[in-house]
C-alpha cells in the first residue's frame, strides 16, 4: 500500500509553495504511515497473546492459623512452686492402670512422707550415675496425655551436683507431666535439656520415650526424679512450674 501511494504521490500535480501552504513531503507521509501500520501489527499481536491466555482461577480463601497453645514453657528462670503434701495409699484409679517403671537405674532413692503433711520426699529419684552408659531414656509408665512441659533449664553436666540455675522450673528442671486418666498424674523431673521429645497435647502410649534422664534443676547428679500426683483443675501450660495438690508413694504403684 506504501508504494501505491507512493506512485500516485509521484504522478499528482506539482507541489504547492510550502512556504505559504501547509505542506508535508512524500517521505514525512510515508514515514507516518509505517508506523501507523507497525503500531496497529503490535496491537493485534497483544490481543492475541490475551484472547488465547487462561482465565486466572481465583485463590481459595486461607484460614487462619488457630493458636494450639503452647507445646512447651520454655524458660530459665528459676522459681518457687509450693511444697506438695502428702497423700496417702494411691489416689482413685491408680490401681486399675497398667505401669511399667520409668526408666532403669543404678540405685534409687525412695518416696517419704506422712499423709496430710508436707513430703520430705515428694518422689522416688532412680538415679543413674554410670558414665559408661551416656544415654538413659524416660519412658511413659502408661498411656496418656501430655498436659506440661517445662524446657529451658540448662546443667552445668551429667554428673556431680549441678551448679547451674538450680530452682530452675521450681527445682524440678526440665520436666514432663502426664495424666494418665482419672485424674491421676506423673511427674517426669530433672530431664536432659536435649533430650525432650515431647510437646504438650500429645498422646503417649505405655513405654513411649519422653526424654532423657538428665541433671537439670536442683540435682546431684543424673536421676530422674518420679512424682505421682493429683490437681484439681489441670496444669496451665503457658505457666512456669505448678505443684500438685497431694502425692502418692509412686513404688506402691502395681506394675505389671
Amino acid at each position: 500500500m506504501l508504494i501505491t501511494l507512493a506512485i500516485l504521490l509521484s504522478t499528482a500535480a506539482p507541489a504547492q509553495d510550502c512556504a505559504t501552504t501547509n505542506c508535508r513531503s512524500l517521505m514525512d507521509i510515508l514515514n507516518d504511515m509505517q508506523a501507523a501500520t507497525e503500531q496497529a501489527r503490535r496491537e493485534s499481536e497483544e490481543q492475541e497473546v490475551e484472547d488465547s491466555a487462561e482465565p486466572e482461577t481465583p485463590l481459595a480463601p486461607v484460614e487462619p492459623e488457630r493458636d494450639a497453645g503452647p507445646r512447651a514453657y520454655v524458660s530459665a528462670e528459676q522459681e518457687y512452686a509450693p511444697v506438695q503434701r502428702a497423700g496417702g495409699g494411691l489416689p482413685t484409679g491408680a490401681s486399675s492402670v497398667r505401669w511399667v517403671r520409668p526408666s532403669t537405674w543404678t540405685w534409687h532413692v525412695a518416696f517419704s512422707g506422712r499423709a496430710g503433711r508436707k513430703a520430705d520426699h515428694e518422689g522416688v529419684d532412680y538415679v543413674h550415675d554410670d558414665p559408661s552408659t551416656q544415654e538413659v531414656p524416660v519412658v511413659a509408665a502408661a498411656d496418656g496425655e501430655v498436659v506440661y512441659v517445662r524446657a529451658g533449664c540448662p546443667q552445668s553436666g551429667a554428673f556431680g551436683k549441678n551448679r547451674t540455675a538450680r530452682e530452675c522450673g521450681s527445682g524440678w528442671g526440665n520436666h514432663v507431666i502426664v495424666h494418665h486418666g482419672d485424674g491421676v498424674y506423673i511427674r517426669y523431673a530433672h530431664l536432659d535439656p536435649e533430650g525432650l521429645t515431647v510437646g504438650v497435647g500429645d498422646s503417649v502410649l505405655r513405654g513411649q520415650q519422653l526424654g532423657l534422664m538428665g541433671n537439670s534443676g536442683r540435682s546431684e547428679t543424673r536421676h530422674l526424679h518420679w512424682e505421682l500426683g493429683t490437681k484439681n483443675g489441670g496444669f496451665d501450660p503457658a505457666a512456669p512450674a505448678q505443684s500438685f495438690d497431694a502425692v502418692y508413694d509412686p513404688g506402691a504403684l502395681p506394675f505389671r
